[in-house]
């Protein structure tokens, strides 16, 4: 938590198998309501046409936005 300027910063990383997006919101959830604060995601996001990618990333700042 103290890396992710101690929770005040949700953190994406590069990494992760492909997955669809519901797989990747319920593993998001998942990560939150166990507190975690960020994910890896890598070509779950980079491999997805730029809007789609764009409203993924959103949903998942979203999922751990109001998990704080």
């Amino acid at each position: 938590m103290a890396s992710c300027f101690a929770g005040k910063r949700i953190v994406i990383f590069s990494g992760g198998e492909a997955k669809s997006n519901d797989e990747i919101l319920a593993e998001v959830k998942g990560i939150a309501d166990g507190g975690g604060c960020g994910s890896i995601m890598g070509r779950n996001a980079f491999q997805r046409p730029r809007a789609e990618a764009i409203k993924l990333l959103h949903e998942v700042m979203d999922v751990y936005a109001k998990a704080k």
